[in-house]
């Protein structure tokens, strides 16, 4: 499936942003793509209290997991997890191997206020972010 029309195409790291017209002066307009390994779980990380007015950087986005229809995990540059809670299951998202998100303010990706949109076509509103740690192994 190719990418949305008018937008011109900038590889940023990890994470392959999309802009459109007057991008650089409107932080807004930038959309992001993100990869995704479809419906998997990695039992290694525990799962911390979920806010629905926490925000991530958008710019340090690396990959996710779709963990279930309703549930997505992110993945940052450096490893850190964050889990996104959505407001309906949105099986598109494993489709075509990613998704898009729209940052809003500032490059600020926020549960109750953003969406991520499947290439498949449909979007769905992060209800809620959870930050992941790392399991420690018992010994």
């Amino acid at each position: 499936m190719a990418d949305p029309p008018g937008l011109t195409v900038r590889a940023l790291g990890l994470a392959l942003l999309l802009a459109g017209p007057g991008a650089a002066q409107a932080p807004s307009s930038m959309v992001g793509k993100v990869p995704v390994a479809p419906y998997g779980l990695d039992t290694g990380w525990t799962v911390g209290k979920p806010s629905g007015r926490a925000c991530l950087d958008s710019g340090t986005i690396a990959g996710a997991v779709v963990v279930d229809p309703v549930t997505v995990d992110v993945i940052q540059r450096g490893g850190q997890r964050w889990r996104l809670l959505l407001d309906r299951a949105c099986p598109q998202l494993s489709y075509y191997g990613g998704f898009y998100y729209r940052a809003g303010e500032a490059g600020q990706f926020c549960a109750g206020r953003d969406r991520i949109i499947g290439r498949a076509g449909g979007d769905c509103r992060v209800r809620a972010i959870a930050p992941m740690q790392r399991q420690r192994s018992r010994r």
